[in-house]
């Protein structure tokens, strides 16, 4: 494939433009460690090799690639990792100044990934100068996150899936921005997604035993 920047092509005035961008996905993955972390990687190709950045790549639609698709095998590939759940979109990048290569529009997913998966770091020690504007892309994304979680129904069900807890919850909350544990109970409990069962679940590796939480509704997905 030619550059991206060779595939934009220039029109004389009063043409119509055909094609002139490019359509990318970038997946902010969040761990399933205590402490979630956030999943970088360090770039192979050019521009920017050997820069941290977030997973992305072109959507593949020439292949009749979907967003999840995309998102699945952008992490496949270029983190080493699996998903363990489904996506969420949270925003779309339009800037034509962003790549140096030509205009890409980024949709922008979020995601989870196992515990452990290497190049995960803190989400406070995202770089503050990543290549192709990640690094604002990436930080937008959790507060949106934030916003989203317990009231938008797909965001959350991919973030928690079928069933979570207080701990489960706090621990997703804080890496969107910080919360303490009366106000993460308050947002779960007042959530029309949830309702508490008595089941148990002890946290890992210590704590004590919290009420399970079951998703009850997908109506709005």
């Amino acid at each position: 494939m030619r550059s991206m920047k060779d595939t934009n092509l220039s029109y004389e005035s009063g043409d119509h433009p055909v094609h002139g961008t490019w359509l990318s996905v970038d997946v902010v993955a969040l761990t399933e460690d205590i402490q979630p972390r956030i999943v970088l990687i360090e770039r192979d190709g050019t521009p920017h090799k050997g820069e941290t950045t977030l997973p992305g790549g072109l959507l593949a639609a020439w292949n009749g690639e979907t967003v999840d698709g995309a998102a699945a095998r952008i992490m496949r590939e270029k983190a080493g990792t699996e998903l363990s759940s489904g996506i969420a979109v949270v925003d779309v990048v339009s800037d034509p100044e962003r790549d140096e290569r030509g205009h890409t529009v980024s949709i922008i997913v979020v995601a989870r990934v196992s515990a452990g998966v290497t190049g995960a770091v803190p989400v406070e020690q995202i770089p503050d100068d990543m290549p192709f504007g990640h690094t604002a892309i990436a930080r937008s994304a959790l507060l949106r996150l934030g916003e989203r979680l317990l009231t938008d129904p797909s965001t959350t069900y991919a973030m928690l899936g079928e069933e979570t807890t207080q701990v489960d919850v706090r621990a997703l909350l804080n890496a969107c921005g910080p919360v303490n544990v009366e106000a993460a109970r308050k947002r779960l409990d007042r959530s029309t997604l949830y309702r508490r069962t008595e089941k148990l679940r002890k946290p890992v590796p210590t704590g004590r035993p919290g009420y399970v939480y079951r998703y009850v509704s997908r109506s709005a997905d």
